[in-house]
């Protein structure tokens, strides 16, 4: 019987970390699909919660890798050279199909892919994000309890070969530029926008509703019945600034014209 070692004897460290992220992608694909099919067959009421208890996850991951199966399920087979961490970074992205085409195109890494979006909106790479400044990127939660769920690392996709300035970036971090026609994905895979039109724009109501609406399903689905339990031993001064504020929301939806 032939060993493990043997199998890859030749195998590289990065070509080893390539692959065991490969496996790691292909794993977070079959978990969405499931919970997509079991939602639409078995369900009936019941929630990512539930589904998270009989496969041992926590509810947030059980969302995270449903949706993204329900958005990009049908398309991830045409970009071969993208990660699952590539499809979640973009899923609140309503340009999301544009920038997983560069990234597919040039190979970039999701840090990468991040930049060259908000460059193309004409956004200050020095700043934080509008999307993370709004709280609306993808988030994953942990109650008391449960144990936070891993995140992918997207510093790890990207190798030292591949000579982005992206470990700072991802970091937080505000990247020196070496010259005049930085930018913190390659030079030669697309040409940055004019800074003319540098000035950040607002998100549009159609934007916003998309965005809210993913927080509203998000946090539906973290309501579970933990939830419940622990919600009645918080402090009052919490418990009552959450109800307040699902009372404001309440009364703003209402007003809404449709």
């Amino acid at each position: 019987m032939a060993t493990a070692a043997a199998v890859h004897p030749d195998e590289t460290e990065s070509a080893l970390i390539s692959r065991a992220l490969s496996a790691l992608s292909r794993c977070h694909w079959e978990v969405g699909e499931c919970a997509a099919q079991w939602t639409k067959r078995f369900a009936r009421g019941r929630t990512d919660a539930d589904f998270a208890s009989l496969v041992g996850l926590s509810p947030d991951q059980v969302y995270q890798r449903r949706r993204v199966w329900e958005t990009f399920g049908d398309v991830c087979e045409n970009y071969a050279n993208l990660k699952w961490s590539h499809f979640y970074a973009s899923l609140n992205w309503d340009d999301a199909a544009e920038c997983l085409q560069w990234a597919q195109d040039v190979q970039a890494g999701v840090a990468e892919m991040r930049a060259w979006r908000r460059a193309q909106h004409g956004e200050d790479l020095s700043e934080v994000s509008s999307d993370e400044s709004m709280g609306f990127g993808p988030v994953e939660l942990a109650f008391p309890g449960e144990a936070a769920p891993a995140r992918e690392s997207f510093a790890a996709e990207s190798a030292p070969s591949e000579g982005l300035h992206t470990a700072a970036l991802a970091a937080g971090g505000n990247q020196p530029a070496t010259s005049s026609e930085y930018a913190p994905f390659r030079e030669d895979a697309a040409t940055a926008p004019a800074r003319e039109n540098s000035e950040r724009q607002e998100p549009t109501t159609e934007q916003l509703v998309k965005r809210m609406t993913t927080a509203i399903e998000r946090c539906h689905g973290a309501m579970n019945s933990q939830f419940n339990k622990q919600f009645a031993k918080l402090p009052e001064k919490v418990r009552k600034r959450f109800l307040k504020a699902v009372e404001q929301l309440s009364e703003k939806v209402a007003q809404i014209d449709e």
